[in-house]
């Protein structure tokens, strides 16, 4: 009897050994499928550096735009001008704006932004606005801070 025990055991270990290889064969196909067909992770975001501070100093290396005598008062009006597109001649052009931070337009030089309000100009720099037959200048929001423009690395 002492035989048919034998190989009862024997029969068990074969068919347990038999499982455990073939689960273990299982994961390994799991994993090398899932290693090559698997969608690639989305790349992490980079961080914009600053600009560095000998840049800044380039700033005006192809001159000052020149003041224009026509305009000379700031607006009083709650418009922010975001962008402009200066076209030729000098004047012309499109002027990106926003009106009381809830509606943003885009305008083309001659064009009203709203009742009373007329785009008269469109400069690089800046939007010149007719209101009630006064003009008025729409400049770029200033930085609060400007970088220092010391040379990172002396003259060699």
């Amino acid at each position: 009897m002492s035989s048919g025990r034998s190989d009862i055991a024997q029969t068990v270990i074969a068919s347990a050994s038999k499982a455990i290889a073939l689960s273990l064969l299982g994961f390994v196909l799991a994993y090398w499928t899932w290693a090559w067909c698997a969608p690639s992770p989305l790349p992490r975001a980079m961080e914009i550096p600053a600009p560095p501070a000998h840049l800044a100093a380039a700033g005006n290396l192809f001159g000052v735009v020149q003041g224009d005598a026509h305009a000379d008062a700031p607006t009083g009006l709650a418009v922010k001008l975001l962008g402009v597109i200066a076209g030729q001649p000098e004047g012309s052009g499109y002027a990106l704006l926003q009106l009381d931070a809830r509606e943003t337009r885009v305008v083309r030089a001659g064009g009203d932004l709203a009742p009373g309000i007329h785009v008269e100009r469109v400069l690089p720099q800046r939007v010149i606005l007719q209101r009630n037959g006064s003009r008025e200048t729409l400049v770029w929001p200033h930085p609060a801070q400007t970088p220092a423009t010391t040379p990172d690395n002396p003259a060699r």
